[in-house]
């Protein structure tokens, strides 16, 4: 069922903005009426908005800067475009006013000079949009991110896969069980016809952890900075799967903010730093006595438990689910919590050292092969979808603006996603 927005963190996607909230709508108008009573007011907002106090630019400079993010809130909404239902793509493209407008000055004029509601809404949406990317790339998380996520690396190297012993290539196959759930997988030979086969360098990590002898199967392990990530796809009916970048943001020049902004959106967030998954790691280990020791191990090297956070334990059967995100597909099973490290900059030496947070995600081999498999409803690709299709469509295509038939088709495909396997965004 598709989710009733809520714009109390985001009110600027509200299309009733003016009856809603009339407060911000008449600081809006305000603001409007005072930049158009010259090109010095206009600018003076300007350098507010895009520079600190005393590094003032000159007008065109500005105009250059607002382009620049004007373009990338629409290059965004046009990747969004493509991933709905190829029916209700027509239905929701941006008008040709408001896409090829660069200013906002002009933009402000469609919001509230304009007789169509449609062109009112696009105009006000891509105001907002370009305001979400701007704060992305001026928040200290984001712009430090790619230090700590080296940072991270570089203590689990020191004191996790230092212990590496071997690697080996291992071919895993396997298909979905009797019970329509749980995965059964055969190692190194395929079995049935129909399973699907991926190929893991397996690590074999042996560790001495407070006295004991600790042995480790790690046949996978991935740390990522959200901003650079690129996503992943694969794709069902091969038999033999494999990992490859598929650029889902790729009109934009720094593409890798669309999946913060759409999760700003979609969870209530408005600040940047609140997104606690900007460094993720990930591991997939063996068996669930593997689980208990690897995390062990890392919530040990990291300072304990007053370092550890939002566990959700759903491996264990403890009825954790209802914590996992809303859109999750049944039978999806993980480990997962925020850590919180304690770090150093090296741009900064002098200052205090500070928390960055890491969110770690530790699965069995066999519960990691539910979120790969492509007929699985718990497929991590099949969670994508479902997160756009129900969660972030209603806050930019609402049915007020667009009517109900877009918003019914992506309902009835988010519905389908996973039950029949997870679908390619390029379809």
């Amino acid at each position: 069922m598709m989710n009733q927005p809520d714009y109390g963190a985001h009110p600027l996607l509200d299309p009733s903005l003016s009856e809603t909230d009339p407060t911000a709508f008449r600081m809006l108008y305000k603001k409007y009426l005072g930049i158009l009573q010259g090109s010095q007011r206009y600018n003076d907002l300007l350098n507010k908005m895009l520079y600190p106090p005393e590094e003032e630019r000159d007008l065109q400079t500005n105009l250059r800067t607002s382009r620049y993010y004007l373009r990338e809130a629409m290059q965004y909404i046009s990747g969004l475009v493509q991933l709905m239902p190829p029916a209700a793509r027509p239905l929701v493209e941006p008008n040709p006013e408001v896409r090829e407008c660069s200013d906002i000055l002009e933009l402000l004029s469609m919001i509230f000079a304009n007789s169509d509601a449609r062109i009112r809404f696009e105009a006000q949406r891509k105001l907002y949009l370009s305001k979400l990317f701007f704060d992305v790339d001026h928040s200290r998380d984001v712009q430090d991110g790619a230090d700590h996520k080296r940072a991270f690396e570089a203590l689990l190297q020191e004191n996790l896969f230092n212990g590496v012993t071997s690697t080996d290539r291992m071919q895993v196959c396997f298909a979905i069980a009797r019970d329509g759930v749980s995965i059964d997988y055969t190692i190194g030979r395929r079995e049935r016809p129909g399973e699907e086969c991926w190929n893991f360098d397996v690590q074999e990590i042996q560790l001495m952890h407070h006295g004991w002898p600790i042995r480790l199967h790690v046949y996978f392990y991935s740390c990522r900075f959200k901003k650079e990530v690129i996503p992943y796809q694969y794709r069902r009916g091969e038999t033999h799967y494999a990992l490859r970048p598929t650029e889902i943001w790729e009109g934009l020049e720094r593409r890798r903010s669309g999946s913060i902004v759409s999760k700003m959106i979609r969870t209530g967030q408005n600040d940047p730093q609140q997104i606690k998954d900007l460094i993720g790691a990930m591991f997939i280990v063996h068996n669930l006595v593997e689980v208990e020791h690897l995390k062990e191990i890392l919530v040990d090297l990291f300072g304990g438990p007053f370092r550890v956070k939002n566990v959700v334990d759903t491996l264990g059967g403890k009825g954790q689910e209802t914590r996992l995100n809303p859109f999750t597909g049944s039978g999806y099973r993980v480990f997962k919590f925020e850590l919180d490290v304690l770090h150093r900059s090296k741009k900064t030496p002098d200052a205090p050292p500070y928390f960055f947070p890491v969110e770690v995600q530790i699965y069995t081999l066999e519960t990691y092969l539910r979120t790969i498999h492509s007929e699985h409803y718990a497929s991590h690709q099949a969670l994508k979808r479902r997160q756009f299709l129900l969660g972030l469509v209603p806050y930019l295509f609402p049915s007020k603006v667009y009517g109900e038939e877009p918003v019914h088709l992506c309902v009835e495909e988010g519905a389908r996603v996973g039950a029949n396997g997870p679908i390619d965004p390029r379809s």
